[in-house]
């Protein structure tokens, strides 16, 4: 009878604990781009470390997987680096990596700089943003960590998601310009980056219409040199 009660505990406190599993995964999802390009990175590997449980993104750069907030999410793709972040605390959000290795050909811009009149006017905000990147000191907790990491995340999300919305998910503006200038898929993405680089300090915090000028000035400029 002791032996049947040992039996049916066990039983009984596997069945809880695999309800409590489940009840703990929670749904991370987002959208992969290039960091230069801000474009979606199709087919990236998605991967739960702990779970043995991965996902690839879509050709939108979409991706959806189940997680528990204890665990880390892995992005990795050939020809970039290699990302991790919390699951703890998740929101839709926008991954951006990196390449392992960026060679940009060189730039001349003739006549008045594009995007001068912005100079300058957000240094402040990217002093605060640049100072919100550093390394994280080694003694802080593993959970600390965490939740400065995720909070670093939705801040870099939010300050992207507008560029992203209006130049990513809509091929409206990058057909247009393709059509207007006779670029093809590629040489767009290359002046994308260009464009990136030269307006990085400014593009995240002008209005869509500000935005949208400033890209196509920089394309009337540059797509047929």
């Amino acid at each position: 009878m002791g032996h049947q009660k040992k039996i049916r505990l066990t039983l009984l406190a596997l069945a809880l604990s695999t309800a409590c599993f489940a009840q703990e995964l929670v749904t991370v999802k987002g959208i992969v781009v290039d960091s230069a390009k801000l474009k979606p990175i199709a087919y990236v590997n998605v991967f739960v470390k702990k779970l043995n449980r991965g996902t690839t993104t879509d050709t939108k750069g979409n991706f959806t997987i189940s997680a528990r907030p204890s665990d880390t999410i892995r992005f990795s793709f050939v020809g970039y680096k290699t990302l991790e972040l919390p699951a703890r605390d998740w929101e839709p959000s926008v991954i951006m990596m990196a390449e392992e290795v960026t060679i940009l050909k060189t730039l001349t811009v003739h006549g008045e700089a594009i995007g001068s009149r912005y100079d300058g006017l957000f240094d402040e905000q990217n002093r605060k943003l640049e100072q919100s990147r550093k390394s994280l000191p080694f003694y802080y907790a593993k959970d600390k960590k965490e939740r400065i990491m995720v909070a670093r995340a939705k801040n870099e999300s939010i300050r992207v998601k507008h560029y992203v919305d209006l130049l990513v998910k809509d091929d409206k503006i990058k057909n247009e310009l393709m059509k207007k200038h006779g670029l093809t898929e590629t040489q767009y993405y290359d002046l994308l980056a260009k464009f990136n680089q030269r307006n990085y300090a400014v593009m995240y915090y002008l209005t869509d219409i500000e935005l949208l000028t400033l890209l196509y000035r920089f394309y009337d400029a540059n797509a047929d040199q």
